[in-house]
This record gives C-alpha cells, structure tokens and sequence, in this order.
C-alpha cells in the first residue's frame, strides 16, 4: 500500500532577501544556514538524533549542541527483557568543544569526540551512517549501524518573525548494522529508524512534548511516526512537525493531545488528534512505558528537565492498526 506526500519540494535557500521561506517540505534544505555564527553562538541550538529498533533491541543516540555545554548520549533496551534497566552511556563537555556539528542533515559529518568517547553521524547519499565507540559501565560499545533515507518532514518555523527553527525529521526508515557489547554481538540487521536533526534559535525557556515510533504494523507495512506540541506550534496551536510514515512516504498530520499520566515513566499515556469533528480522529494512540530515560540538568546558564519514556504504542493513525510498535515519547522543559 503506498501513499502520497501532501508536501511541496523546499525553495532553494532558507532566505531570500529578508523572507524566510517558513513551511513544511518533503525534502531537507541543503543549507539551513542562519547567518553568522559570531552572532548566534550561543543562541542557537542544535541536535542529531537517532532511533534503531528490532524485535530484539532498541537504540538511541544523540548529540546535542548548546553553545554553553554539548551533551552526547546513548542507550540501549533489551527488548526481551524491556522492563530492566537500559545500559546508558551520557556525556558533557563545557562550551561545546567535543562537539563538531554537520553544516545539515544532508551534508558533512556530526561528531562527538573526548577522552574514551566518540560517537559520528556521517551523511553518505542515500544514507546515514552512525558509527560509535563509547563506555557503557565497564564495557565498550562499539559499531556502525547505517540509516537509509525517506521523505522528509522538513519544518522551517518562525518562533518569532525573524527567529527560525528547521528540523528534519524522519521515521520508520530501512535501518541495519551489528554493535558489539563487550564480546556480546547486537543484530540490527533488519532494524527501523528514526531521525531528527534540529537547529533552532530557540526561545530561552523551551517546553514540549513529543513521540516518535519506527517498526512494522500488523499487515507487515513499514510504519513510523513524529508527533509534538508546545513548541512548533500555528495560531491554532496545531504542531507543524507532525507526520506518519507508510512504506517511506509522509503524510501531514494536524495537532494531537498529549495526556500525560501523573507517573510518566509507569503509567500509560494516552495521544489523540485535537480535531474530531470528521468522525474517528487521525490519531488515536495509547503508549505503555517499560522504563525510561530522565534527565535533571542544571548548570544556571542551561537547565534540561525531562524524562523519555520507551515502550510500545497500540491504537490507530490515518486507519493504520499500531500494535506494539516500539518508540519513545518524552515531556522536556528547557532553559537555555
């Protein structure tokens, strides 16, 4: 089953003249450039994110760029036993040193590198490569896995009239590669990801809540999933970023609910599209948390105040049955 993408190709540049060129697209802009870096070095923020998920595991690892401090992450559920702790690697580095970040998602080379660490998302058309070697405890992590690439959501939103946020994001894409733990061999041969690549000249305190899946549905489809609020949103308050993947091609969504469960990272949330006024909603999801990954930073310049929840999502979006797919959803607060 296929469908098409509502979405148009992107403008040539981000800019023409003084007009940013906000709006949704189907590819990613080459070059998100925001102008001089002197200027907004500590304004702007960025991140690249991926998701790897199979029957057996699920991987996330990030790289994330503040200008006062860098943060690299990354950890990883054993899905046959999802309640157990996730294995986690996390790192800081202060004003950002150990962190060197692609000029876009689709050009150059995002790496972290310090001390035993170095985590690289490599852009090599038609493909993502993710190649690590990291602590986990007392045992390495290392490998690649590779990314294949799918329609874009490319947003280019205006949080004020001249202060931009891009983001590309991406889901239920063709994903393989092994990792290696320790002696301990990790198959993500036949594996479904996720991206989201971001830069934004954020508003100082930053709220939202997010979810993202990648995985099969029930017919044997391809399917993913990125929904948000609070943070991209229109005047309607409708996010901008949402989308649903079917066999590599997106398709828009319009604004979810979040309700959050008084114990995000136990109890189950629930995700259901704001306009039901055309009978069943778009999006009709519950998500059932097995554990979660937290984070309490606070470093007076830049506070991160979030959980990440993993485990399954059921329901339905667009009239595609979602059962078990695997993802996260998250509620974060920044201050930065």
């Amino acid at each position: 089953m296929t469908q098409e993408s509502a979405l148009p190709l992107p403008p040539g540049q981000i800019r023409v003249g003084d007009a940013w060129q906000f709006g949704r697209y189907v590819k990613p802009f080459a070059h998100p450039d925001f102008g001089n870096p002197l200027l907004t070095r500590f304004r702007l923020k960025e991140w690249h994110y991926s998701s790897f998920a199979t029957d057996d595991w699920f991987f996330a690892v990030g790289l994330v760029q503040l200008g006062y401090v860098a943060n690299a992450f990354a950890y990883l559920v054993d899905r046959r036993r999802p309640t157990l702790p996730a294995r986690q690697f996390e790192a800081l580095s202060p004003l950002g040193s150990a962190l060197r970040f692609a000029p876009s998602s689709i050009e150059g080379t995002t790496c972290w590198e310090r001390r035993n660490a170095r985590v690289e998302f490599e852009w090599m058309a038609p493909e993502w490569r993710v190649k690590l070697d990291v602590p986990f405890g007392k045992t390495a992590l290392r490998g690649e896995l590779r990314l294949a690439s799918a329609d874009a959501l490319a947003l280019l939103h205006p949080l004020a009239p001249d202060r931009p946020a891009y983001t590309h994001k991406a889901a239920g894409m063709k994903a393989t590669g092994v990792l290696d733990l320790g002696d301990q061999r990790l198959d993500f041969r036949d594996a479904f990801g996720t991206l989201d690549w971001t830069r934004s000249l954020a508003n100082r305190e930053t709220r939202w809540k997010w979810a993202s899946f990648a995985g099969r549905n029930k017919a044997g489809d391809a399917v993913g999933l990125n929904l948000s609020a609070e943070v991209y949103d229109d005047a309607a308050g409708d996010s901008r970023e949402n989308g649903f993947w079917l066999n590599g091609k997106v398709a828009p969504l319009g604004g979810v609910t979040f309700e959050v469960p008084k114990d995000p990272g136990v109890n189950d949330w629930r995700i259901v599209s704001r306009d039901q006024t055309g009978g069943r909603p778009e999006v009709d999801l519950s998500f059932e948390p097995f554990g979660a990954r937290r984070q309490n930073l606070d470093l007076r310049l830049v506070r991160s105040d979030f959980i990440q929840p993993y485990g399954v999502f059921r329901g339905q979006v667009l009239g595609h049955d979602v059962q078990d797919v695997f993802g996260v959803v998250e509620d974060h607060l920044a201050v930065w």
